[in-house]
């Protein structure tokens, strides 16, 4: 066999162009967090498990561009334009941003040392004050412009002040003093260093005063208050100002320090083990939705080890509440199989039934078993910390289990591409009757394709009962199962890029919240945004996927669709014939 230089040179270059592009990750994601201060970095507890967990970030990283290739650049790119998408649609709720000046609650004072005539009718008079509320959204005809009439003596001086009811409003006024006739006698639109530090109720330079203003003449006249009308340049640099608060908050929220970065690591875990269980029943075509009921019975299980028998050795309660989450998601996900290959049951419809009958039984168990008679609310008790899993940083609730991630992506990965079960998988995924005529007993493997799946589902479960919650609550998943789909597709079922993505999806959820916490971006305004992200990045593998399953139904296979050790052909040789 020869070699060819100019291949394996290609092959090594690509490599080290790989790790270099994961290495940078790291850094990049390292100095944010410590913000670039060694010293920050080592007075940080734990800080060595930061860094490596950070290392892990940047080998996903690498694994992602080594396995995808030119896809990646592809993904890449179609995270970008998502972004770029999601940015316009974040300034397109933010037009109104340069409203804040033109609305909110006012107050108008009136002061002199004069003594005004006796006359009715009279909106304000010496000493007093008027308020409003100057285009309130949710009046039918909100106020627009404000007047009111006072009674003056000729030589009053009189102080007239407008400003915002509290500090946190920011409505820029302007203020008129006009005569019976309809002549303007003195303006304002701002005040000044000196004004704002001589009267109290003033709060900013925004806000509108006539000083010490002489009446010329005995009568009635008119104080008109309104906000400044505002310009066009005010209301883009509003909006792109509030935009770039928010994705800021959005892109960068999550590497704010290590507390935030926790938030999306410990999110993350749980993630890419539910997308490593589905990537596995993708892989055979099988379309299962059971992850759901898989990891809730992997939180009721090891949580009820954890609660039974916390008094043992932490190095026996735990292995044995992960086994037992393991052994209940196999079993639960046993039986959609069973019903798929021996009943023909559709997978899609049994899995969802399955999922609801899982998170009633959960519910069941939690609120008549083991919730305590003086709990106000639906809830376990706390875990023993012995049947807990142990934190590796500090004040967070990233754990041990960031190695039992890493094993379960390597028993994936090894179950898929170096057992028959796995090579069996994938002769199912690619073409059932060619597996069939290939002598593979194609119901024993989709039931164990879809048990073995429930056994990664169900230690999610168990790292969300342990690590994450350590009791037992009700919804404690979220529907945190169907966002592992995300991950699977994203990751074209590759159990060695389903870290990554898995990081992916999961920085998009926390960013997510912190642009709504940070940026006081509405919850549902957050929500359009991230499903507009994801159903871009998304839709090339989830139509890929149907496709690819259409073909293979109508019993072909798409040459570039079969994996490489899979013959693309629809109907294999028979023996004692010959093919031409």
């Amino acid at each position: 066999m020869r070699l060819n230089p100019q291949g394996f040179s290609r092959k090594i270059v690509f490599l080290v162009f790989s790790v270099l592009i994961g290495a940078a990750v790291t850094y990049a994601i390292t100095y944010r967090i410590f913000d670039g201060s060694v010293d920050l970095m080592k007075d940080t507890p734990d800080y060595q498990s930061v860094l490596l967990i950070n290392t892990l970030i940047g080998a996903s990283v690498t694994l992602f561009v080594i396995e995808l290739r030119w896809d990646a650049l592809r993904v890449t790119l179609t995270v970008i334009v998502a972004l770029l998408i999601g940015y316009l649609m974040t300034a397109a709720f933010n037009l109104d941003a340069a409203n804040r000046f033109i609305q909110g609650e006012f107050r108008v004072t009136l002061e002199s040392d004069g003594t005004a005539p006796d006359v009715e009718g009279m909106d304000v008079e010496y000493g007093a004050a008027r308020a409003g509320d100057f285009n309130n959204p949710d009046h039918k005809e909100p106020l627009k412009k404000a007047a009111y009439r006072f009674a003056g003596t000729e030589g009053d001086a009189v102080t007239i002040l407008a400003f915002p009811t509290r500090q946190n409003i920011e409505v820029d006024l302007q203020l008129a003093l006009v005569d019976e006739s309809g002549k303007t006698l003195a303006k304002s639109d701002s005040v000044s260093a000196e004004q704002l530090e001589a009267h109290r109720d003033l709060n900013s330079q925004k806000d509108a005063a006539i000083e010490a203003f002489v009446l010329p003449a005995d009568g009635v006249y008119t104080i008109q208050v309104q906000p400044e009308e505002l310009t066009l340049n005010q209301k883009i640099g509003e909006t792109l100002s509030k935009t770039k608060v928010a994705y800021n908050a959005f892109l960068l929220g999550p590497l704010d320090r290590v507390l935030r970065w926790s938030f999306w690591i410990q999110d993350a875990i749980t993630l890419i083990i539910l997308g490593l269980s589905i990537a596995l029943v993708f892989r055979a075509e099988q379309f299962s939705l059971g992850a759901e009921g898989q990891l809730y019975f992997g939180v009721l299980v090891s949580g009820i080890v954890a609660l039974k028998f916390g008094d043992a050795p932490k190095e026996l309660v735990v292995p044995v509440a992960l086994l037992s989450a393991a052994t209940a998601g196999f079993l639960w996900g046993l039986l959609p199989g069973a019903l798929k290959a021996y009943l023909g049951a559709n997978e899609l419809v049994s899995t969802l039934m399955l999922n609801t009958i899982a998170t009633r039984f959960y519910e069941m168990v939690l609120t008549f078993e083991l919730k305590p008679d003086d709990a106000g609310y639906v809830a376990s008790s706390w875990f023993p910390n012995k049947g807990t899993l142990t934190p590796i940083v500090e004040g967070t609730q990233i754990t041990l289990a960031i190695y039992l991630l890493i094993a379960v992506v390597l028993l994936t990965w090894l179950i898929m591409f170096r057992t028959p079960i796995g090579y069996e998988i994938r002769m199912i995924g690619a073409n059932i009757k060619f597996a069939d005529y290939g002598g593979v007993n194609t119901k024993r493997t989709i039931m164990l394709a879809m048990a073995i799946s429930g056994a990664v589902a169900g230690l999610a479960g168990a790292h969300l009962a342990m690590g994450i919650h350590r009791r037992l609550i009700l919804n404690i998943s979220m529907g945190l199962a169907f966002e592992g789909v995300v991950v699977a597709l994203l990751a074209r079922n590759n159990p060695l890029v389903a870290p990554f993505t898995g990081l992916l999806y999961s920085y998009l959820r926390t960013g997510a919240r912190f642009m709504e916490s940070d940026a006081n971006v509405s919850f549902e305004v957050v929500r359009i945004i991230q499903s507009i992200i994801i159903l871009l990045i998304t839709a090339e593998a989830l139509v890929t996927f149907f496709r690819r399953r259409r073909i293979r139904r109508r019993g072909t296979v798409e040459l570039d669709g079969a994996p490489p050790d899979i013959p693309a052909q629809a109907h294999p040789p028979v023996e004692g014939t010959a093919h031409v």
